[in-house]
């Protein structure tokens, strides 16, 4: 990486943020969800979730990088988070999001999204490849990456979690978004 990431991003729509101690009833009940869970890990209790979060968190102290919380910037209301995310023994560096239900049918999961690979983009060498793993089934996140310019590069498994699309998105000096 070139540069250091922002701590916090805004544009008129949304804010891409830290995340707080009142988030947590928000990141639980989205990772204990059954239907949001399905394609992140499966469901977590409270617990798990608490530490799940932890490491969120925690990743941006050891890599100088993370996912970020993203937020509406009218009233606060978390739509999800996007970031970069690369665990010990991950293949790479990778591009990840997850958003309510509501922040896809609004329009601000593609928002917070493109503000957030804009922001990968601004700080990574223009030549990386920026990389997202997505479940064959996840047709919301699959619809979204090809939104961002993403390419399908084929399936492949992903650690205990099955086969995933690898999503590939062009540098930004070949192919940058509008």
């Amino acid at each position: 990486m070139s540069r250091v990431f922002p701590r916090q991003i805004t544009d008129a729509t949304i804010a891409l943020r830290q995340w707080r101690p009142e988030d947590f009833d928000f990141y639980a009940a989205y990772v204990g969800s059954e239907v949001a869970a399905r394609f992140y890990g499966g469901v977590m209790d409270k617990q798990r979730a608490w530490r799940h979060l932890a490491s969120v968190i925690g990743h941006w102290t050891l890599r100088k990088f993370g996912v970020y919380a993203a937020a509406s910037r009218v009233g606060g209301d978390l739509q999800g988070c996007v970031g970069l995310w690369q665990p010990h023994d991950w293949p790479c560096r990778e591009f990840v999001f997850w958003f309510t239900a509501e922040a896809y049918a609004s329009g601000r999961a593609l928002a917070a999204a493109r503000l957030g690979i804009d922001a990968v983009r601004a700080v990574c060498n223009p030549h990386e490849i920026v990389t997202t793993f997505i479940h064959p089934e996840n047709q919301q996140a699959l619809s979204l990456a090809y939104s961002l310019g993403g390419v399908a590069c084929g399936e492949e498994p992903l650690f205990d979690f099955g086969q995933h699309v690898r999503i590939e998105y062009a540098d930004s000096s070949s192919n940058p978004i509008p």
